[in-house]
């Protein structure tokens, strides 16, 4: 099996279980078996009985467990927020926005109506598979480079997690470019995690959107059936 690109994850107490077994976070149950096999016999042949396999056993009965995974997942958010602080600005415009706790899930900006509410969050508390299935594909997105731009850039959802979207749009994003998106299902700030031309869809170009921050509307399309 290919092995996916590795993206860094923050470290709680010292340890990153996604690292050691080099996986990302939201890796499904069997990428995550195959990896630790993988690296528990390189391992063995490196150096048997070394302190490489403690670690991969130690990272791999937390991951492999679904309660203790949540439990560590949530505690290494927890932890990011703590070592970084809150965001004093808004993620898009860069207004301040004056909020001194933690941010509630309809939190925006004052100035330009981003969303403020951390999209890692939401990918803890639901389960994407429930909601992957409900979504209705190819309809139009707009999305704004900057804040006093008049005009939002055409584009169309192409597929949607709780982690991203994949759009075909009109314009060729740049790498890591910070965007907002809206629709009728979502409103985001995201990042661009990659683009290129497109092979379909009604835009030249595709792009792949990491959501930084995010809002699910109520009784919008297929996340009418998330409760808050």
């Amino acid at each position: 099996m290919p092995r996916r690109a590795f993206v860094s994850v923050e470290v709680v107490n010292g340890v990153d279980f996604y690292r050691i077994l080099q996986i990302q976070p939201d890796a499904p149950a069997p990428l995550i078996h195959s990896s630790y096999r993988t690296l528990v016999r390189r391992a063995l042949s490196d150096s048997p009985g070394g302190d490489e396999i403690a670690r991969l056993d130690a990272a791999y009965a937390v991951l492999s467990d679904p309660q203790r995974r949540a439990a560590y997942d949530i505690q290494r958010a927890g932890q990011s927020r703590a070592d970084a602080g809150p965001a004093a600005t808004c993620l898009f415009c860069g207004a301040p926005h004056g909020i001194e706790r933690m941010f509630a899930r309809d939190d925006e900006c004052a100035r330009c109506a981003s969303p403020l509410y951390p999209a890692e969050r939401h990918r803890l508390e639901y389960s994407g598979q429930r909601i992957l299935g409900r979504i209705h594909l190819r309809h139009p997105i707009s999305i704004w480079t900057q804040f006093h731009r008049d005009t939002p850039i055409a584009g169309e959802m192409r597929n949607v997690s709780l982690n991203g979207i994949g759009l075909t749009s009109s314009v060729l994003f740049e790498l890591n470019q910070i965007v907002r998106v809206d629709c009728t299902e979502l409103r985001a700030i995201g990042r661009i995690a990659h683009a290129e031309p497109a092979t379909k869809g009604p835009h030249p170009f595709s792009a792949g959107l990491e959501f930084v921050t995010l809002l699910l509307r109520d009784g919008g399309g297929p996340f009418s059936s998330i409760k808050k």
